[in-house]
Protein backbone atom coordinates (compact mmCIF):
# COMPACT_ATOMS: atom_id res chain seq x y z
CA UNK A 1 0.00 0.00 0.00
CA UNK A 2 1.32 3.45 -0.95
CA UNK A 3 1.49 6.28 1.57
CA UNK A 4 -0.89 8.47 -0.43
CA UNK A 5 -3.52 5.78 0.22
CA UNK A 6 -3.43 6.15 3.98
CA UNK A 7 -2.17 9.69 4.60
CA UNK A 8 -4.84 11.07 6.96
CA UNK A 9 -3.82 14.74 6.97
CA UNK A 10 -6.35 17.33 5.82
CA UNK A 11 -3.48 19.53 4.70
CA UNK A 12 -2.41 16.87 2.18
CA UNK A 13 -5.84 16.86 0.54
CA UNK A 14 -5.93 20.67 0.69
CA UNK A 15 -2.58 20.85 -1.12
CA UNK A 16 -3.98 18.82 -4.02
CA UNK A 17 -7.18 20.89 -3.91
CA UNK A 18 -5.11 24.08 -4.14
CA UNK A 19 -3.49 22.71 -7.30
CA UNK A 20 -6.90 21.82 -8.74
CA UNK A 21 -8.42 25.25 -8.08
CA UNK A 22 -5.58 26.99 -9.90
CA UNK A 23 -6.12 24.95 -13.08
CA UNK A 24 -7.72 26.13 -16.34
CA UNK A 25 -6.74 29.78 -16.16
CA UNK A 26 -8.18 32.16 -17.26
CA UNK A 27 -11.45 30.20 -17.44
CA UNK A 28 -11.16 28.76 -13.91
CA UNK A 29 -13.40 25.76 -14.63
CA UNK A 30 -12.56 23.70 -11.49
CA UNK A 31 -12.73 26.78 -9.25
CA UNK A 32 -16.12 27.82 -10.62
CA UNK A 33 -17.46 24.31 -10.05
CA UNK A 34 -16.05 24.20 -6.52
CA UNK A 35 -17.69 27.54 -5.69
CA UNK A 36 -20.89 26.72 -7.57
CA UNK A 37 -20.64 29.99 -9.49
CA UNK A 38 -21.07 30.72 -13.19
CA UNK A 39 -18.54 33.55 -13.17
CA UNK A 40 -15.72 34.72 -10.94
CA UNK A 41 -13.62 37.87 -10.89
CA UNK A 42 -9.87 38.19 -10.24
CA UNK A 43 -9.71 35.20 -7.88
CA UNK A 44 -7.06 34.86 -5.16
CA UNK A 45 -6.62 31.58 -3.28
CA UNK A 46 -4.76 31.10 0.00
CA UNK A 47 -3.99 27.99 2.11
CA UNK A 48 -3.71 27.78 5.92
CA UNK A 49 -4.41 31.49 6.24
CA UNK A 50 -2.93 33.09 9.36
CA UNK A 51 -3.90 36.62 8.28
CA UNK A 52 -4.19 38.14 11.76
CA UNK A 53 -0.91 36.60 12.96
CA UNK A 54 0.98 37.56 9.80
CA UNK A 55 -0.40 41.12 9.73
CA UNK A 56 0.76 41.55 13.32
CA UNK A 57 4.22 40.23 12.40
CA UNK A 58 4.81 42.58 9.45
CA UNK A 59 3.40 45.65 11.20
CA UNK A 60 5.08 45.39 14.59
CA UNK A 61 5.49 49.19 14.74
CA UNK A 62 1.69 49.56 14.81
CA UNK A 63 1.01 46.39 16.78
CA UNK A 64 -0.55 48.07 19.80
CA UNK A 65 -3.12 50.00 17.74
CA UNK A 66 -3.94 46.84 15.80
CA UNK A 67 -4.41 44.74 18.95
CA UNK A 68 -6.46 47.42 20.67
CA UNK A 69 -8.88 47.50 17.73
CA UNK A 70 -8.92 43.71 17.54
CA UNK A 71 -9.87 43.40 21.22
CA UNK A 72 -12.73 45.87 20.74
CA UNK A 73 -14.08 43.78 17.85
CA UNK A 74 -13.73 40.56 19.84
CA UNK A 75 -15.64 42.11 22.76
CA UNK A 76 -18.53 42.91 20.42
CA UNK A 77 -18.51 39.35 19.01
CA UNK A 78 -18.43 37.82 22.49
CA UNK A 79 -21.16 40.20 23.71
CA UNK A 80 -18.86 41.63 26.35
CA UNK A 81 -19.70 45.12 27.59
CA UNK A 82 -17.07 47.68 26.65
CA UNK A 83 -16.46 48.53 30.31
CA UNK A 84 -16.40 44.93 31.56
CA UNK A 85 -12.91 43.84 30.47
CA UNK A 86 -9.39 45.22 30.86
CA UNK A 87 -8.75 47.30 27.75
CA UNK A 88 -5.60 46.44 25.82
CA UNK A 89 -4.30 49.98 26.41
CA UNK A 90 -4.68 49.45 30.16
CA UNK A 91 -2.71 46.20 30.34
CA UNK A 92 0.63 46.22 32.19
CA UNK A 93 3.46 47.56 30.02
CA UNK A 94 5.28 44.20 29.82
CA UNK A 95 2.12 42.51 28.56
CA UNK A 96 1.35 45.20 25.98
CA UNK A 97 4.89 45.33 24.63
CA UNK A 98 5.09 43.10 21.49
CA UNK A 99 8.85 42.72 22.06
CA UNK A 100 8.12 40.94 25.35
CA UNK A 101 4.68 39.34 25.00
CA UNK A 102 3.13 37.71 21.96
CA UNK A 103 -0.68 38.24 21.77
CA UNK A 104 -1.39 34.54 22.23
CA UNK A 105 0.44 34.75 25.58
CA UNK A 106 -1.59 37.64 27.02
CA UNK A 107 -4.26 35.51 28.69
CA UNK A 108 -1.64 33.24 30.25
CA UNK A 109 0.46 36.15 31.53
CA UNK A 110 -2.58 37.90 33.00
CA UNK A 111 -3.50 34.70 34.82
CA UNK A 112 0.09 34.27 36.00
CA UNK A 113 0.09 37.83 37.36
CA UNK A 114 -3.28 37.30 39.08
CA UNK A 115 -4.88 40.05 37.00
CA UNK A 116 -7.26 37.95 34.90
CA UNK A 117 -10.18 37.93 37.30
CA UNK A 118 -13.36 38.49 35.30
CA UNK A 119 -15.20 36.25 32.87
CA UNK A 120 -15.17 39.17 30.41
CA UNK A 121 -11.35 39.23 30.44
CA UNK A 122 -11.25 35.48 29.87
CA UNK A 123 -13.62 35.74 26.91
CA UNK A 124 -11.77 38.58 25.18
CA UNK A 125 -8.19 37.44 25.71
CA UNK A 126 -9.06 33.76 25.32
CA UNK A 127 -10.61 34.56 21.92
CA UNK A 128 -7.59 36.69 21.02
CA UNK A 129 -5.34 33.71 21.77
CA UNK A 130 -7.54 31.46 19.63
CA UNK A 131 -7.43 33.87 16.69
CA UNK A 132 -3.64 33.94 16.74
CA UNK A 133 -3.48 30.15 16.87
CA UNK A 134 -6.16 29.47 14.23
CA UNK A 135 -5.44 29.10 10.50
CA UNK A 136 -8.50 28.49 8.31
CA UNK A 137 -7.59 25.83 5.77
CA UNK A 138 -8.60 27.71 2.64
CA UNK A 139 -9.63 31.24 1.67
CA UNK A 140 -10.89 32.26 -1.75
CA UNK A 141 -11.42 35.87 -2.83
CA UNK A 142 -13.48 36.73 -5.91
CA UNK A 143 -15.12 40.01 -6.77
CA UNK A 144 -16.52 41.26 -3.45
CA UNK A 145 -16.84 37.77 -1.98
CA UNK A 146 -14.64 36.13 0.63
CA UNK A 147 -15.10 32.39 1.10
CA UNK A 148 -13.52 30.65 4.09
CA UNK A 149 -13.29 26.86 4.39
CA UNK A 150 -12.59 24.62 7.36
CA UNK A 151 -11.51 21.21 6.11
CA UNK A 152 -11.87 17.84 7.85
CA UNK A 153 -11.01 14.43 6.51
CA UNK A 154 -11.41 11.63 9.02
CA UNK A 155 -13.38 13.51 11.68
CA UNK A 156 -16.65 15.39 12.06
CA UNK A 157 -16.93 19.14 12.47
CA UNK A 158 -16.51 20.96 15.77
CA UNK A 159 -19.20 23.64 16.05
CA UNK A 160 -17.03 25.71 18.41
CA UNK A 161 -14.27 25.71 15.80
CA UNK A 162 -16.73 26.75 13.09
CA UNK A 163 -17.98 29.59 15.27
CA UNK A 164 -14.39 30.75 15.78
CA UNK A 165 -13.76 30.51 12.04
CA UNK A 166 -16.81 32.63 11.32
CA UNK A 167 -15.73 35.20 13.92
CA UNK A 168 -12.25 35.35 12.39
CA UNK A 169 -13.62 35.76 8.87
CA UNK A 170 -15.88 38.61 10.01
CA UNK A 171 -12.92 40.41 11.52
CA UNK A 172 -11.00 39.94 8.25
CA UNK A 173 -13.95 41.44 6.38
CA UNK A 174 -14.52 44.35 8.77
CA UNK A 175 -10.93 45.51 9.35
CA UNK A 176 -9.54 47.76 6.62
CA UNK A 177 -5.91 46.78 7.16
CA UNK A 178 -6.91 43.12 6.69
CA UNK A 179 -9.39 43.19 3.82
CA UNK A 180 -7.21 45.55 1.75
CA UNK A 181 -4.29 43.16 2.15
CA UNK A 182 -6.55 40.45 0.70
CA UNK A 183 -7.08 42.65 -2.36
CA UNK A 184 -10.50 44.14 -1.57
CA UNK A 185 -11.27 47.85 -1.98
CA UNK A 186 -14.17 47.70 0.47
CA UNK A 187 -15.47 45.28 3.11
CA UNK A 188 -16.30 42.01 1.31
CA UNK A 189 -19.29 39.76 1.82
CA UNK A 190 -17.96 36.80 3.79
CA UNK A 191 -19.17 33.22 4.07
CA UNK A 192 -17.69 30.27 6.00
CA UNK A 193 -18.12 26.68 4.80
CA UNK A 194 -17.36 23.12 5.88
CA UNK A 195 -15.31 20.90 3.56
CA UNK A 196 -15.34 17.22 4.45
CA UNK A 197 -16.53 13.70 3.73
CA UNK A 198 -20.15 13.40 2.64
CA UNK A 199 -21.11 11.39 5.72
CA UNK A 200 -20.32 14.40 7.94
CA UNK A 201 -22.80 16.65 6.07
CA UNK A 202 -20.36 19.31 4.84
CA UNK A 203 -21.24 22.25 2.62
CA UNK A 204 -18.99 20.73 -0.05
CA UNK A 205 -17.63 17.19 0.08
CA UNK A 206 -14.32 15.60 -0.82
CA UNK A 207 -16.35 13.27 -3.02
CA UNK A 208 -17.43 16.28 -5.08
CA UNK A 209 -13.82 17.46 -5.27
CA UNK A 210 -12.82 14.00 -6.56
CA UNK A 211 -15.46 14.26 -9.31
CA UNK A 212 -14.11 17.64 -10.40
CA UNK A 213 -10.54 16.30 -10.44
CA UNK A 214 -11.51 13.20 -12.38
CA UNK A 215 -13.33 15.22 -15.04
CA UNK A 216 -10.51 17.75 -15.34
CA UNK A 217 -7.42 15.54 -15.08
CA UNK A 218 -8.64 12.00 -15.62
CA UNK A 219 -8.28 8.99 -13.35
CA UNK A 220 -4.52 8.52 -13.76
CA UNK A 221 -3.42 11.93 -12.47
CA UNK A 222 -1.60 11.68 -9.14
CA UNK A 223 -3.89 14.20 -7.40
CA UNK A 224 -6.99 12.45 -8.73
CA UNK A 225 -5.68 9.19 -7.30
CA UNK A 226 -5.13 10.89 -3.94
CA UNK A 227 -8.71 12.20 -3.96
CA UNK A 228 -10.03 8.77 -4.95
CA UNK A 229 -9.18 7.37 -1.50
CA UNK A 230 -12.14 9.31 -0.07
CA UNK A 231 -14.42 6.83 -1.86
CA UNK A 232 -12.86 3.84 -0.11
Amino acid sequence: MKYFDYNREERDLCAHLFRLLLEDQPHWGPLRRFLGMEAISAPRIYCEVALIRDTYHVRKSKAQDFLSQLCKQIAVQEEVDADAYIKFADLPDKIRDPKITHPKQIKYKLEEAGKLISEADRKVYGSLQGMFNAKPDLAICSGNKLFIYEAKYTSSFDEAQMRRTMNISKIWAETEILYTDLGFDEPPDVEAYKLGLKRFNPDISWEQVYEIAQEHWGADDFSTRVFSKVLR
